[in-house]
């Protein structure tokens, strides 16, 4: 006999013992990590039922979770047709019992002991034989494996055998299952963090290419006026920033780009130092392409944002002007103060986008037939630009016409008065192009 036949035997206080066992929070805790609670039937569970009833040889037999109030049933055979369409059960049961004690609940005759002729189940379901194996998961009883009988029998050490092997058959399923969700999270969090790692690798290669450019021109300027010396040293760093650009190239189209998670560090300055810092740093590169770059003198207002991050998005928005606007082209750079935002644009007078183009400008790796045609760019820069800023609390919108020039807008929240005294004194000019 069990444990808890035993108890019933002696009575004493096992009722105390079950409603302390059913109401552990920690087990509690595992009947809702099984998942099974209020699911569907499913018939791995059913197959299970309908085995148990037909090797014992018993009227019916089920797969019952215990909660703390019912009886849920997962899967049944045999059950009444009310019972069978509730799937579960409130009030005392002899799952119950089950669930408090450690080994198979053998009940020959539920008349024959007063605690057993007690459980409701008796007169509303006519039971006169029960016997039910603990259901364990991760060491906590979830719920009781069992088969009745409405006459008087004396089960044998064979079919109890067979329920136990059955209702370890039904726990080996749970934790599969379990196993297998595991292993799926922990699928999808390693490839979110090869994926971060990827978007991180392409936007940094990708800002790369802008300083290599502005690097390899002033060596090449160097050169004009160097000596034998320092034309050696210079053509070696010419040869290096050669070869990183060309590996920059290859590594990006292998690259999916999305700027995300990076570390935001705000800080005041004063929309012309910002604007004129990154005139100043593209210069070179504006006026190499025969770009006429200006600063509108009249920039008005002071922003909280992230300098280098701010810097990398004018340089990205310099460098497609550099792209895309034909020699003898005007870039003018301004910032406006309305209504506690500043509005920053970066505009020219080039060749402008079609409609179709604008709708797909911001897309991660999109390009247009310009671009495509010209094979030195990845669809990056406009993706790189919204995120950060974004991520500096900002948006950003573009407006271009045809034959007329583009214009993008920034708008940021500006500093507050008592922020004034945060200015930004770094000099961080790292920049991008698309």
């Amino acid at each position: 006999m069990s444990s808890i036949s035993e108890m019933a035997a002696g009575s004493g206080d096992l009722a105390a013992r079950v409603d302390k066992t059913l109401s552990n929070p920690r087990r509690l805790t595992v009947v809702e990590r099984s998942e099974l609670l209020d699911t569907q039937s499913e018939e791995v569970f059913d197959s299970l039922s309908r085995l148990a009833g037909s090797l014992i040889g018993a009227p019916a037999s089920f797969l019952s979770i215990v909660d703390g109030g019912r009886d849920f049933y997962k899967s049944q055979h045999g059950l009444s047709e009310l019972l069978a369409s509730e799937r579960q059960l409130s009030g005392r049961t002899f799952c119950h019992y089950v669930v408090a004690g450690s080994e198979p609940l053998v009940i020959d005759d539920t008349h024959a002991h007063p605690t057993w002729r007690a459980v409701p189940v008796v007169d509303s379901l006519g039971v006169r034989a029960y016997l039910g194996v603990p259901v364990l998961l991760d060491g906590q009883p979830i719920g009781s494996f069992s088969v009745l009988d409405k006459s008087p029998r004396n089960w044998k050490p064979s079919e109890i055998e067979t329920l136990v092997q059955l209702s370890l058959a039904a726990t080996r399923e749970i934790e599969l299952r379990l196993a297998l969700k595991g292993a799926k999270a922990e699928t999808e969090r390693v490839n979110g963090l090869a994926k971060a790692n990827e978007e991180l690798l392409a936007v940094i290669i990708h800002d790369l290419r802008t300083p290599l450019q502005v690097v390899r021109m002033s060596a090449a300027l160097l050169l004009r006026t160097a000596s034998p010396a320092e034309r050696t040293h210079l053509d070696r760093l010419l040869r290096a920033s050669e070869s990183v650009r060309s590996l920059v190239d290859t590594l990006i189209p292998a690259c999916v780009a999305k700027n995300s998670n990076l570390m935001v560090r705000p800080s005041v300055i004063t929309s012309a130092r910002l604007l004129g810092d990154a005139a100043d740093a593209m210069g070179m590169v504006a006026e190499r392409a025969g770009l006429r770059l200006a600063v509108d003198p009249d920039c008005a207002g002071t922003v909280l944002v992230d300098y280098p991050q701010m810097l990398r998005v004018l340089g990205n928005l310099i460098g497609n002007c550099v792209k895309y606007c034909p020699e003898g082209s005007s870039v003018t750079l301004n910032a406006r103060e309305t209504a506690g935002s500043i509005f920053i644009s970066v505009a020219d007078d080039g060749p402008g986008m079609s409609v179709s183009d604008q709708l797909h400008a911001f897309e991660r790796g999109w390009q247009g037939k310009d671009g495509i045609a010209r094979q030195d760019g990845s669809g990056l820069g406009l993706t790189i630009v919204r995120g950060l800023v974004e991520q500096n609390e900002g948006k950003v919108t573009l407006v271009s016409r045809p034959g007329r020039g583009t214009e993008i807008t920034i708008q940021l929240p500006s500093a507050p008065a008592c922020d004034a005294t945060r200015s930004w004194e770094g000099d961080a000019k790292v920049f991008s192009s698309q």
